[in-house]
């Protein structure tokens, strides 16, 4: 990849090949390739500063940039594509689609892994004595 950025103008095209229909090609690996790289370097830095910010987690770019990519294929048909198509700043409207995606799903990953309100009815609810570390009973 050269080291240009992508105008404003560039990514809406990208956005238009991403909705070329059930008999239109598949994007290209290279130009997929390309629009990673810019992802990388366009959102990646204000994504994980803001996930940072506001749920204490780190990501990864290479995730990141891949997750911008598959939001852009699921909006090739709804208003969000209406208005990255429309907005004067495209690449920020998508580095928030990006951060609303994964710290949504960073909460629904909380909550699986750790609901400690679950535990504590499963422990309240047990006839049975809570057992110590190390305890052999």
């Amino acid at each position: 990849m050269h080291d240009s950025l992508w105008s404003d103008q560039r990514f809406r095209e990208f956005l238009t090949l991403l909705r070329g229909g059930m008999f239109a090609p598949p994007i290209d690996d290279d130009v997929r390739d390309q629009f990673l790289a810019q992802a990388r370097v366009r959102i990646v830095p204000d994504v994980q500063r803001r996930v940072l910010a506001d749920i204490g987690a780190t990501v990864d770019g290479d995730g990141v940039a891949m997750i911008a990519f598959e939001l852009l294929e699921d909006c090739a048909w709804d208003s969000r594509r209406t208005w990255l198509l429309a907005s004067s700043d495209p690449w920020r409207y998508l580095a928030d689609l990006v951060v609303s995606e994964v710290t949504a799903a960073y909460g629904e990953s909380v909550r699986r892994v750790g609901d400690d309100d679950e535990l504590a009815g499963i422990l309240s609810a047990s006839t049975r004595r809570q057992r110590d570390a190390g305890s052999e009973e």
